[in-house]
């Protein structure tokens, strides 16, 4: 029986560059598109902005070109920048909206030929929100939804960027807040609306790069507000993504969860701030990894159809 494959897509603002060029080299060197080989996929915050462009068709050279022509923009340089962090949000959301809308348009959820889970977080009621095409009957109106929101809401980066606010009031931010590796998402997704076996299920996970754990990370003393605020979020962050795939290498059959999450220095890659490296970095990685994925099939298998359980009303 052939089994179920679920590509999960790490956060990480513009390290995104890494899993964009990571599987652009793919792309070119196997002739195919991400999309044709994966029954499901999940994305938080820039991984979810580039699920969501592999679901609407873009390439994944086009994805790549789209983080180097709007880095500049959307984290833009600002004298200020780091001052401004300190008592509000470090940049303020024109320019992620605008590179989000100018990409996707007017194009819905909905429009997507892939099934997609889309994690995002509702702060104001503590309630993790996500964002699903219409893949199971129950699924009846976030397919309705801009491409250009999902992407802003998942992305939206607390102490970075400021929430996302829907016209009905309801704020949301960044998904990594809770799934910034999301493969329990992808998991839980099969299991429970699409009524896979666990034995059935292979999960790629590409990240977005890490750091090696450190006892500098994080005071000795336990530190107050001041010290340990920052080095909190990225363990905190670190914690998460962890814990998620050591739950899933539990759960999941032998080798069926492959990752691709390299690790590098600390002051390597920023979140927001764009490298050439992080371009050269996912060719090699990918360099580095396909001999694997070739081996275990990941790219010998075919997407099962998406039949949507609901349509977007035909244009005039």
């Amino acid at each position: 029986m052939d089994c179920f494959q679920i590509l999960c897509l790490d956060g990480g603002g513009l390290r995104g560059l890494f899993t964009a060029s990571f599987l652009a080299h793919l792309e070119e060197r196997k002739n195919t598109k991400t999309v044709d080989h994966f029954d499901l996929i999940v994305g938080t915050s820039t991984g979810g902005i580039i699920a969501l462009a592999l679901g609407l068709g873009y390439s994944a050279q086009q994805i790549l070109e789209f983080y180097q022509a709007k880095a500049d923009s959307i984290f833009p340089t600002s004298f200020f920048g780091a001052t401004r962090h300190w008592i509000k949000t470090k940049y303020s959301a024109d320019g992620l909206e605008t590179a989000l809308r100018d990409y996707f348009g007017d194009r819905k959820l909905g429009e997507s030929t892939s099934r997609l889970v889309i994690p995002a977080y509702y702060p104001g009621r503590a309630e993790i929100h996500l964002f699903k095409t219409p893949h199971h009957k129950r699924f009846e109106n976030d397919y309705l939804e801009p491409a250009a929101l999902v992407a802003q809401a998942t992305a939206a980066a607390p102490s970075y960027l400021p929430p996302l606010e829907k016209e009905s009031g309801i704020q949301l931010v960044d998904g990594g807040i809770w799934a910034n590796n999301p493969v329990l998402v992808g998991i839980a997704e099969a299991i429970g609306y699409l009524n896979q076996d666990l034995s059935n299920l292979r999960v790629l996970r590409i990240g977005t790069t890490t750091t090696p754990a450190s006892v500098e990370d994080y005071p000795a003393d336990g530190g107050g507000k001041l010290t340990v605020a920052a080095p909190l979020i990225n363990m905190m962050m670190r914690a998460q993504e962890t814990s998620a795939s050591c739950i899933a290498s539990r759960m999941l059959p032998e080798k069926a969860l492959y990752e691709v999450n390299p690790i590098v220095a600390p002051a390597d890659f920023a979140l927001d701030a764009a490298s050439q490296h992080l371009v050269a970095f996912g060719e090699s990685e990918y360099r580095k990894h396909s001999c694997n994925l070739s081996a275990q099939g990941y790219f010998e298998h075919k997407a099962s159809i998406y039949e949507p359980e609901h349509h977007l009303p035909a244009s005039n």
